[in-house]
C-alpha cells in the first residue's frame, strides 16, 4: 500500500471548522490564526471514528540536512479518540528512515515519534502550540543528525496487536522445546505470562503456547521500518535478514509432527514467533543491547504445519495430535494459504533472569561465583537481596534463627514468613524474585552444627568462591577467618546504634585474613577523632518479649535499607578487584553519609609457643615515627590489642606514645603513669569494650640492636608480673633503628613467613 492509497481509506472530507476530535479543531484553528509562519492546513479527512489533519509545515532543515529533510514536508495528525495521543504520520513516500519512528503496519506511512513521555503525563500540558513546535523541533534535530539514538527497543506499535509478552530468556534458548502455557493475566488480558507448562498444575487462564525463536545474525540485521501482518510478509522481512523462515518451519514443526503424541501439547498450542535482534541505527550501525519481538497468530502450530503443505488435519476424535504428517508428497503449500496466517506484533518483556538483572546493573554479565551466606538477619538479608537484583552470585544461606514479628522492622521478609526458618525464607525469596533455575539454597542450622548439617556446611564452604560473614557475631567471624578453605572472605554489620555499617574485605590472595582487618578496623576507629561513638554510644534497646535477654535494638528501617545498600555496593566493588577494603558508612540524622576508609596494610607475624602475635605495618610506622621524634632518648608507651586467649592469638591494634612524666634518657626509658588509666578507659569505650591493654613497647637507641637488655629483663619480669593476673603472658616490642623484636613470655618471638591463600 502508498502513501496515497493510504490516504484514499480517509473517503470522507472535512473542513477546518467540522472536526469532531476537539483536538484536531484546535490545531487547524492554532495554525490558522497564530502560527501560519510554521505552515499551513492543507485538508481534512475522516474514516469512521478517525480524523487526520493535514499539514504543510517549514522544516527548518538546513542547505545540506543529515537526513533527507525538505524544506516544507506533508504531515498527517492522525486523531483516533478524544483521550489518545495523536499520531503524526509522514505523507511522503520516500521519507527517510531515522531514529525515533515508530513501527508501523504494512502500507501505514513512517511516523514519527515526537514525545518520550506517556500521555497521560504528556497531556497535562498538551496544547496545539506544543504539538507543532515538538514536530518542528523534531524535523530541526533530524536535519542536524541529532535525534535520540536507536538503544533503546522500538517504540510502540502504531495500530498493532497490544499484547505484551512475559517470558524467560532461558525458555527462548531451550533445547528441546518445552511445552509451554500463556497464562492470561485476570485484570489485563492483554497480558501473558509464559511458562513451562507443568502437568497437574495449570491455570484456569492458561492455554497451549508453542513458540520458536530466531536471532538474526549482526551483520544481518536491518531495521524494521514496518510490522508484517502476515506469515508470508513476515517470511519475506526475515529472508533480506538471512532466515529462510518457511523452510526452517517445515523442518521444525515436521520434527514435532514425526514425534507424534509427545508433541500434541506444542502442535495444539497458539504459535508464535519471537526474534531476537540487534538495535541497529538507521546508519547501519550496530549499537548495545537487543531487541526482542513476538509475532502472534491465533492460530495453532499444527494450524500452520497445514498452511505450510506438510501437515493436515486428522478426523475429529482420532488421537490426541489433531494432525497429520503428509508423507511421501512435496508440500502444496499456497502463497494464500501462508498469507492466510495473520500475525500481530507483540513487546515481549524478558523476565527477570540473573542475565537481564546484570545488564539492568550495567553489567555484561552475571557473575555466577558462590557465594556462601552466614546470618539472614536484617543486613544479610538486604544485602542478598540488593546483590541477587544485580544478577550477583549463587547462594547458600546458613542460619538457624526463625523469623520473629520485631524482625520485620528492618527485614525483606514479609508477615507470612513470620515463624519460619530465615535461612529457607531468605532462599525463597531471592529464588521467587529471579526467574529461572533457583538461585539460592538454604542450610538452616548453627555455623557450628555437626551431623548432617555440619557436613552440608562443611561442604558449601569448601565449594564457595566467596563467603560472607553477616552474622554480627565476632566468634563466627573469627571462626571463619581461620577455615583452611580456598574462598574469599567479607564481613558486613551495623554499628550498635545503627547509624553506621561496616564493610571489612579481604584481598583475594588472602594475605591479609579477617582477623587481620578486625583490628585495623578497630584502629581506624580509635585514630579517627569523629568515630568516637561509633562503637562506644550506648545503643537504644527494646524488650520484643518478657525474657531478659530477649532485647533488640532500636534501628529504622529506612536506616537499615539506605546502609545495606551501601555495604551492598562497597561489597561488590571490593569483590571486583584483587585489593582487600576496610569501609565505615556513617548516616547523620539529616541523611548524609560520612565515609572513612582505611587501606588494608601487610601484617606480620610471629610465633612464641602456642601463641601468634600479628600486628600490621601501619602500627610499625606509628611506633617509629614515636621513636624518631624522641631521639636521641629513649621511648615508649603501651601497647593495645584484640586477645582471642582459646585460639591464643594477639592481634596488636594501635600503640601510645609515653605519658608526660615517663623518664626518658639515651641510656633508658622508665614509662610513666599519669593519664594511663583514663587512656585505658577511653581505648575501651571508644571499641565497645573489644581492644585492651596487652603490653609495652619502648625503643633502643640509633646504632642498637632490639636485643632486650638487663632493664628490659626486669620490666619483662614486671610485665609478666602484672599480665600474670590475667592469666596472660607478659608482651613487649622493641623498636630499634632497622628491626624490631617481639618479647612474648619471656622468649623472643620468631617471625612467621608470609601466609598464602588457603
Amino acid at each position: 500500500m502508498t502513501v496515497a492509497s493510504w490516504l484514499h481509506t480517509f473517503t470522507e472530507a472535512v473542513d477546518g471548522a467540522s472536526f469532531r476530535h476537539a483536538m484536531a479543531g484546535a490545531v487547524v484553528d492554532y495554525l490558522g490564526r497564530y502560527a501560519a509562519q510554521a505552515g499551513s492546513f492543507v485538508e481534512g479527512r475522516r474514516r469512521g471514528e478517525q480524523e487526520l489533519v493535514i499539514l504543510d509545515l517549514m522544516t527548518g532543515a538546513p542547505q545540506r540536512p543529515f537526513y533527507a529533510i525538505h524544506r516544507s514536508e506533508l504531515v498527517g495528525l492522525l486523531f483516533t479518540k478524544d483521550d489518545a495521543q495523536p499520531l503524526v504520520m509522514m505523507l511522503r513516500e520516500d521519507f527517510p528512515d531515522t531514529e525515533h519512528q515508530l513501527l508501523v503496519p504494512e502500507g501505514c506511512p513512517a511516523a514519527i515519534c515526537i514525545d518520550d513521555r506517556p500521555w497521560a503525563e504528556a497531556r497535562l500540558t498538551w496544547t496545539p502550540a506544543e504539538l507543532v513546535e515538538r514536530i518542528l523541533s523534531w524535523f530541526r534535530r533530524a536535519g542536524r543528525g541529532e535525534l535520540h539514538d536507536a538503544r533503546q527497543p522500538i517504540d510502540p506499535v502504531l495500530m498493532g496487536s497490544v499484547l505484551s509478552f512475559f517470558i524467560p530468556r532461558s525458555l527462548l534458548d531451550a533445547d528441546p522445546v518445552p511445552d509451554l502455557i500463556a497464562e492470561i493475566d485476570s485484570a489485563d488480558a492483554s497480558i501473558l505470562q509464559v511458562k513451562r507448562a507443568e502437568p497437574g498444575k495449570l491455570p484456569a487462564t492458561a492455554e497451549p503456547f508453542s513458540i520458536v525463536t530466531y536471532c538474526i545474525a549482526p551483520e544481518r540485521m536491518k531495521r524494521l521500518r514496518s510490522a508484517p501482518d502476515n506469515l508470508a510478509s513476515l517470511a519475506a522481512i526475515l529472508d533480506e535478514r538471512g532466515i529462510e523462515l518457511l523452510d526452517d518451519l517445515r523442518k521444525r514443526l515436521g520434527g514435532w509432527l514425526a514425534e507424534g503424541e509427545a508433541a500434541a501439547w506444542r502442535l495444539n498450542g497458539r504459535f508464535a514467533i519471537i526474534l531476537e535482534m540487534p538495535i541497529v541505527s538507521p546508519r547501519g550501525e550496530q549499537l548495545e543491547g537487543l531487541d526482542h519481538r513476538a509475532f502472534v497468530t491465533a492460530h495453532t502450530a499444527g494450524d500452520v504445519a497445514v498452511a505450510l503443505g506438510i501437515a493436515e488435519q486428522a478426523p475429529a476424535g482420532v488421537g490426541k495430535v489433531g494432525y497429520a504428517c503428509i508423507i511421501g508428497a512435496s508440500p502444496t503449500a499456497t502463497e494464500a494459504a501462508i498469507a492466510a496466517i495473520e500475525v500481530q506484533c507483540a513487546e515481549v518483556h524478558l523476565a527477570f533472569e540473573p542475565d537481564f538483572a546484570a545488564r539492568l546493573a550495567g553489567r555484561s554479565a552475571p557473575d555466577m561465583r558462590k557465594a556462601v551466606l552466614v546470618g539472614a538477619g536484617a543486613i544479610g538479608a538486604h544485602v542478598a537481596d540488593c546483590l541477587a537484583r544485580e544478577g550477583r552470585f549463587r547462594w547458600t544461606i546458613i542460619d538457624d534463627d526463625r523469623l520473629l514479628p520485631h524482625n520485620l522492622a528492618r527485614h525483606v521478609l514479609r508477615r507470612g514468613e513470620v515463624t519460619q526458618l530465615k535461612a529457607k525464607a531468605l532462599a525463597d525469596h531471592l529464588n521467587a524474585t529471579l526467574a529461572g533455575p533457583p538461585c539460592a539454597t538454604a542450610i538452616p542450622a548453627n555455623l557450628f552444627a555437626g551431623g548432617d548439617n555440619g557436613k552440608a556446611i562443611t561442604a558449601a564452604l569448601d565449594g564457595a568462591d566467596l563467603v560472607i560473614d553477616a552474622s554480627a557475631s565476632v566468634l563466627a567471624a573469627r571462626h571463619l577467618s581461620d577455615l583452611e578453605v580456598p574462598a574469599r572472605r567479607a564481613s558486613v554489620f551495623f554499628n550498635p546504634t545503627g547509624d553506621a555499617a561496616v564493610l571489612l574485605a579481604e584481598p583475594a590472595d588472602r594475605a591479609l585474613t579477617l582477623r587481620d582487618l578486625e583490628a585495623q578496623y578497630l584502629g581506624l576507629v580509635l585514630r579517627t577523632e569523629h568515630l568516637g561513638e561509633h562503637l562506644g554510644k550506648e545503643p537504644e534497646t527494646i524488650a520484643y518479649t518478657g525474657a531478659c535477654r530477649a532485647i533488640t535494638n532500636r534501628i529504622p528501617q529506612s536506616r537499615a535499607a539506605v546502609l545495606s545498600g551501601l555495604v551492598a555496593g562497597g561489597l561488590t566493588g571490593a569483590l571486583d578487584t584483587d585489593a582487600g577494603a576496610i569501609t565505615i558508612w556513617s548516616l547523620a540524622p539529616d541523611g548524609s553519609v560520612r565515609v572513612d576508609r582505611a587501606t588494608p596494610e601487610p601484617v606480620t607475624r610471629f610465633r612464641a609457643g602456642e601463641w601468634e602475635i600479628a600486628f600490621d605495618a601501619g602500627l610499625m610506622r606509628r611506633i617509629h615515627r614515636m621513636r624518631d621524634a624522641r631521639l636521641p632518648t629513649e621511648t615508649g608507651g603501651i601497647l593495645f590489642g584484640l586477645v582471642d586467649i582459646p585460639a591464643k592469638r594477639i592481634h596488636l591494634v594501635d600503640a601510645s606514645p609515653a605519658p608526660p612524666d615517663s623518664d626518658e634518657q639515651p641510656t633508658g626509658f622508665v614509662r610513666g603513669v599519669a593519664g594511663v588509666e583514663e587512656l585505658m578507659d577511653r581505648v575501651r569505650q571508644r571499641t565497645g569494650g573489644q581492644v585492651r591493654y596487652v603490653g609495652e613497647w619502648h625503643s633502643h637507641p640509633p646504632r642498637s640492636s632490639a636485643r632486650p637488655s638487663t632493664t628490659d629483663g626486669r620490666q619483662i619480669d614486671w610485665l609478666a608480673a602484672l599480665m600474670g593476673i590475667d592469666s596472660m603472658p607478659a608482651l613487649m616490642v622493641i623498636a630499634a633503628e632497622r628491626e624490631a623484636a617481639v618479647i612474648f613470655a619471656n622468649e623472643r618471638a620468631e617471625a612467621i613467613p608470609h601466609r598464602h591463600a588457603a
